[in-house]
């Protein structure tokens, strides 16, 4: 078999694979050890996650009422013709809904998820190995 001269004249390290082995295995461990996880109790998961999904929701009822007041602006300012338009249907309900509804929904969604987000989650809790140095 030939080798071309360039891939004879190329320096490798010896150590690469085994450096490459124990990048690996030090990345699985990490993952088995699963550090990110708090240790809670079961009591303190339900009052985090109840915690939790109250500020999302009240930031997801903040942006449906933002794009409420949206809609309502872009009508009461008739953009595009749209208050004369409510004036002379015969049922304004479902004129109005169908401009309120998709910017409540978009501006709920976009507040939900800038809240997911923003979560304290890393923040609320400490690693209890903290000060151990670390285990190799």
């Amino acid at each position: 078999m030939l080798v071309p001269i360039v891939w004879m004249t190329r320096l490798t390290d010896p150590l690469k694979p085994i450096k490459r082995w124990a990048d690996l295995r030090r990345r699985r461990e990490v993952l088995r050890r699963n550090d990110r996880k708090p240790h809670m109790t079961p009591e303190a998961a339900r009052r985090d996650h109840r915690e939790m999904l109250r500020f999302m929701a009240l930031n997801a009822a903040g942006g449906a009422l933002i794009g409420v007041i949206v809609g309502a602006t872009l009508i009461f300012l008739n953009v595009g013709g749209l208050w004369n338009l409510l004036l002379r249907a015969a049922n304004p309900v479902l004129p109005v809904l169908l401009v309120m509804v998709p910017f409540a929904s978009l501006f709920a969604a976009a507040a939900a998820a800038s809240a997911i987000l923003t979560l304290p989650y890393e923040r609320k809790f400490r690693k209890d190995d903290e000060g151990d140095g670390g285990s190799a």
